[in-house]
């Protein structure tokens, strides 16, 4: 499946009033996190209102879009963010399976000597220089 993209107007958070183009599911997140709105047309003066929001709604929209903005800043500077910590009862870290880095058995391997060659052909002008 190709990567799809989505325009969304932004109306809370860092890129406040913006209009971006994202990935079709961070652009559905988005919208359903109330912090982006499908993007507003000349034709759409009889659209819907968004709702209004409760403070919850708000502080999670607003949260959700600043995680966003630093996600995107985060892939952008090269930099990886932190890991979470391990579940609960999930004993640590996985062991990582390592191997020797000495063969296991000592074979060396014989280069072949250089050999001097020759035209076959012993009326070659290279045979008349010796």
């Amino acid at each position: 499946m190709a990567d799809e993209t989505k325009q969304v107007d932004v109306i809370m958070g860092p890129y406040r009033s913006s209009r971006l183009t994202m990935s079709a599911a961070d652009a559905d997140a988005a919208i359903n996190g109330h912090w982006a709105i499908e993007p507003i047309t000349t034709h759409d003066e009889d659209r819907e209102q968004h709702p209004p929001l409760s403070d919850q709604e708000r502080t999670d929209a607003l949260a959700a879009a600043h995680t966003w903005a630093q996600a995107q800043w985060d892939a952008a500077q090269g930099t990886t963010p932190e890991q979470p910590p391990p579940p609960e009862g999930g004993g640590g870290e996985t062991p990582v399976a390592r191997r020797a880095m000495k063969p296991e058995d000592q074979g060396e391997y014989k280069t072949r000597q250089a050999q001097e060659t020759r035209h076959p052909d012993p009326r070659h002008p290279e045979h008349q220089k010796r």
